[in-house]
């Protein structure tokens, strides 16, 4: 497989992709033929419940981690680490044992042993390229399962943080994963990709770990009993350092924006008839001092906002990024005090749209070969001419773009609004077949 990052531009007419010159990313890949396994499910990417064993696998991890040195040159210790993580990954219930910690902490929330993972993503990588090279493809198969469950397990952690190292992950292993499928007499894994969990990293605990760890961060702000003069300014000096994260966050002082707003009478009575409907009694607020009341209308506002983007995390992708564009501008425009929380979830959701992506290519890529193996080594003429199922490109809700020009094939991803000339969202493959019949 020949990589490269280019220029280009679609110049076939017929072609559905783009007429703009735009930055790519290209896999140039010569496959070779191959029908599907039988039975059909032979071969799978995550472990099966006959694999399976009792236990936590995020102790077998960590327990690697401490136990093992990554920099060391020493190929038998690297060999017997990485046996711990194929077992670790074939336990059946993953247990971070941090939901007390994020409940607490907010986001000062410590998450070295994630960062860590990567440590035994790349060692695995590293293993699973020299199974590839040595056509070993039944052990390679098994190291993707690892990697794989590895990023799964991830992904229940309770933090976005997580998920992103979840996505990286699953992405280490897709590269050395399209490498094996363009070998000769390495076996179809349409089905294994088609089988896979659609996304493969779900972003559920993540999205429930962000609310806890923002309740977390302003527990301080009470809204049962007036705060004092000296607790007041203690939530105000919190509430500093956590805009202060945010380099796009206003540089204004929390104080400076409650005296913007704390003569305003109108204003104040808009904030406590919200806080009535949202459930705090207005006896209750009228005893409140006028900063407490104004900021947890803003802490209030901060959970719709937050919500907003939350609710679309779980629809097709187009559709959630479309619609969380729209309230980006709308949030940009409000300018909250606490900024726009939905761009960490729109960030994170596009890491996981460009899995689904990537994901849904190779399905392509494999399905190509099905084909090329039921007629003679030749290529589809349009992708309606494979038989069996191709998904949407997930940044779009339609097909993917192909076209085919002499002997090449063409397929191509569509990137999200705003990534027209980023060359990782502009996915090309030209596919060629090898020992191709005439």
């Amino acid at each position: 497989m020949h990589f490269s990052i280019a220029f280009s531009i679609a110049l076939a007419a017929n072609s559905p992709a783009p007429q703009t010159i735009r930055a790519e990313t290209l896999y140039r890949m010569n496959l070779h033929p191959m029908a599907a396994p039988k039975p059909a499910l032979r071969y799978l990417l995550l472990p099966e419940l006959k694999e399976m064993t009792p236990g936590n696998p995020i102790e077998g991890y960590l327990q690697c981690l401490l136990d093992q040195d990554f920099t060391a040159q020493n190929e038998q210790l690297t060999r017997a680490a990485l046996k711990l993580v194929d077992r670790a990954a074939r336990m059946e219930k993953p247990d971070w044992q941090i939901l007390t910690k994020t409940k607490t902490d907010g986001f000062s929330l410590l998450l070295p042993d994630v960062q860590k993972m990567r440590l035994l993503a790349a060692g695995l990588q590293e293993r699973f390229r020299a199974e590839i090279a040595q056509g070993r493809f039944d052990d390679a198969i098994a190291t993707a399962k690892t990697m794989f469950a590895m990023s799964r397990h991830l992904s229940e952690h309770p933090t976005l943080i997580a998920d992103l190292v979840a996505v990286a992950i699953a992405y280490i292993a897709i590269g050395p994963l399209q490498e094996m499928l363009e070998q000769q007499g390495c076996p179809n894994l349409y089905w294994a990709l088609t089988n896979l969990p659609n996304p493969l990293i779900s972003l559920d605990k993540g999205i429930e770990g962000e609310r806890l760890l923002f309740q977390g961060e302003l527990s301080d702000l009470d809204d049962a009993v007036p705060l004092t003069p000296a607790q007041l300014k203690k939530v105000i000096e919190h509430i500093d350092r956590i805009r202060d994260i945010d380099p796009k966050s206003s540089k204004n002082k929390t104080q400076a924006w409650l005296e913007a707003r704390i003569k305003d009478q109108a204003l104040l009575a808009s904030a406590r008839k919200r806080l009535v409907e949202y459930g705090i009694p207005e006896v209750r607020l009228r005893k409140f001092p006028a900063e407490q009341l104004l900021l947890l209308d803003e802490k209030r506002n901060s959970e719709v906002e937050r919500d907003e983007f939350m609710k679309l995390m779980n629809l097709p992708t187009w559709e959630a990024m479309e619609l969380g564009d729209r309230l980006k501008l709308s949030y940009e425009k409000n300018k909250p005090l606490f900024g726009p929380l939905g761009n960490t979830l729109h960030k994170v959701r596009f890491a996981q749209a460009r899995l689904e992506q990537r994901i849904a290519l190779l399905r392509h890529i494999e399905a190509i070969r099905l084909h090329a193996a039921g007629h003679k080594g030749q290529l589809p003429a349009k992708l309606s001419d494979i038989a069996v199922p191709l998904p949407v490109d997930p940044f779009t809700g339609k097909p993917f773009h192909y076209s085919v020009e002499g002997t090449t094939a063409h397929l191509r991803g569509s990137p999200p609004k705003g990534y027209e000339s980023t060359a990782v969202y502009n996915l090309h493959y030209e596919i060629t077949i090898a020992n191709r019949n005439p």
